[in-house]
């Protein structure tokens, strides 16, 4: 008798995103069907960086998002005006 073994595979990718004066930028970037990271540099007037998460396993229809701040300038006045202005970070990919 033969048998199958089963694969779960799972698909993870993820964007930085940078808020600057003129709103948010994307950055580096890695999808699972690429072999690498895009990288990016980030904007030197940049005063918030986040990462925008996307995990999902191949035998799941459940997307699973989440944000991760990575750095923040120590200005924090310039960073509420700016998330007033362009609002929080792009849940996209």
């Amino acid at each position: 008798m033969l048998t199958k073994s089963v694969i779960l595979s799972h698909r993870s990718e993820w964007v930085e995103w940078h808020l600057t004066p003129r709103g948010w930028e994307r950055g580096t970037e890695k999808c699972d069907n690429l072999a690498h990271l895009i990288k990016v540099e980030p904007p030197e007037d940049r005063v918030l960086t986040c990462r925008y998460h996307q995990n999902i396993a191949v035998n799941s229809i459940w997307l699973q998002t989440h944000i991760s701040e990575i750095w923040k300038s120590a200005n924090q006045e310039i960073v509420n005006k700016l998330l007033e202005k362009f609002g929080s970070c792009p849940q996209t990919i």
